[in-house]
């Protein structure tokens, strides 16, 4: 019975600041609209209540993931692009880029046309994607991540390159 070891690099986790900013606009978001319907009750009132729960919500959802101490990583079968533990294999991806439009920083790994069919299946998803994008906003140490990823990313195409070549 062969055992298989994977290496694992280091884990990256939400960032707290993001964490808490979500719950900080949620709150002060639902004060407001309190204040708001304490002065006039209406319809619309209600369904206002609707924006800062999903704040709250979601301020809640990346607090309990990073309890739980999900975050980003790679170990040598691919890497997690998602909060969801979805993985993506080294050998379906094409590229990873930095993109860096303003006020928003990812890193983006795309992955190779004949793989799309079978990451849909796997992820679970309607429709396949082209490309992954990992928010930095989303994470703690995101330069850190994106460097350590790419020397990773390097090294994976050169064996990959040495394993195909004749």
């Amino acid at each position: 019975m062969d055992v298989i070891i994977l290496k694992t690099y280091k884990t990256y986790k939400i960032s707290i600041v993001f964490t808490l900013l979500m719950l900080a606009a949620g709150l002060s978001f639902l004060f407001i609209c309190i204040l708001a319907l304490i002065d006039e009750f209406f319809f619309l009132g209600i369904l206002i209540l609707i924006i800062p729960g999903i704040f709250i919500y979601y301020g809640f959802y990346l607090l309990k993931k990073r309890r739980e101490n999900t975050g980003f990583y790679w170990d040598d079968e691919g890497i997690i692009i998602d909060l969801d533990g979805n993985k993506v294999y080294w050998y379906e991806i094409e590229d990873i880029v930095y993109s860096g439009f303003p006020d928003t920083k990812a890193t983006v790994i795309s992955t190779h046309y004949t793989h799309h069919e079978n990451i849909r299946i796997r992820h679970k998803k309607w429709q396949p994607t082209i490309a992954h994008i990992i928010y930095w906003y989303l994470m703690a140490q995101p330069k850190d991540y994106h460097k350590n990823l790419m020397l990773t990313w390097e090294e994976k195409k050169k064996s990959q390159f040495k394993m195909n070549s004749p």
